[in-house]
């Protein structure tokens, strides 16, 4: 039986969809509009995780006034293996949106690809790093704990089905950075989820997902500093 309560819950999934697109509705009423992508990009380093941090937040006090929170959520320690296992899968993701970002132009016949990474406005600085950690933080908490627990635990969804649907969300939230980012998070975001149903623990995508933004971090460091 349909109830108030799973109505508040599919409400949930569908108006967390892309946070980050909270910044281009915002920014397109500016001087420029819509078209002045400089000005969207240089809103989005702190703009993108200040959305992400106030649309997860809403949506964790929506499920906690609704039946409390998924089991998802939980934040316990893992073990070592785990950890070590979710490190080494969020630098082999970097690798693989690598080539599916480069699939395209090699089909194309474009030779001699090198790799090279999204940087915020202001560069590779404190501000990025801060950014980048802060949303896969928020994303975690939101396309792992709060979409797959209440999709699996809530709306009794089969895991791989949840997993799948969290994986779309996840991907659906990148728009703002292009539609090949979307398919790149769209495979990211499997893995993310395959992470946290197998560990039963938040605390093992969150790990991968740091790992992996901490190796695009590390890259576009090393990208600025190249001659």
């Amino acid at each position: 039986m349909w109830s108030h309560t799973r109505s508040l819950d599919v409400l949930l999934l569908v108006t967390t969809v892309a946070p980050a697109e909270l910044v281009r509705v915002a920014t397109s009423f500016g001087p420029g509009g819509s078209g002045d992508r400089a000005r969207i990009a240089r809103s989005a380093g702190l703009g993108v995780p200040a959305a992400y941090l106030a649309v997860t937040g809403l949506g964790v006090a929506l499920v906690l006034s609704t039946g409390g929170a998924p089991a998802y959520l939980d934040l316990r320690a893992a073990g070592p293996l785990w950890l070590l296992a979710a490190a080494c899968a969020g630098c082999a993701l970097v690798g693989l949106e690598f080539v599916v970002g480069a699939a395209p132009r090699v089909l194309r016949g474009t030779r001699g690809l090198r790799l090279a990474v999204q940087r915020g406005p202001g560069g590779a600085g404190p501000a990025f790093l801060a950014s980048i950690v802060v949303t896969a933080v928020a994303e975690e908490v939101l396309y792992r704990g709060l979409w797959i627990g209440t999709l699996h635990e809530r709306l009794h969804a089969p895991a791989w089905l949840a997993i799948c649907c969290a994986a779309v969300g996840y991907a659906l939230g990148h728009l703002f950075f292009g539609g090949l980012t979307v398919v790149q998070k769209l495979l990211s975001g499997g893995a993310f989820g395959v992470l946290l149903t197998a560990s039963g623990s938040l605390a093992v995508p969150l790990a991968a997902h740091l790992a992996q933004n901490l190796t695009v971090y590390a890259l576009a460091r090393k990208q600025a500093s190249a001659p």
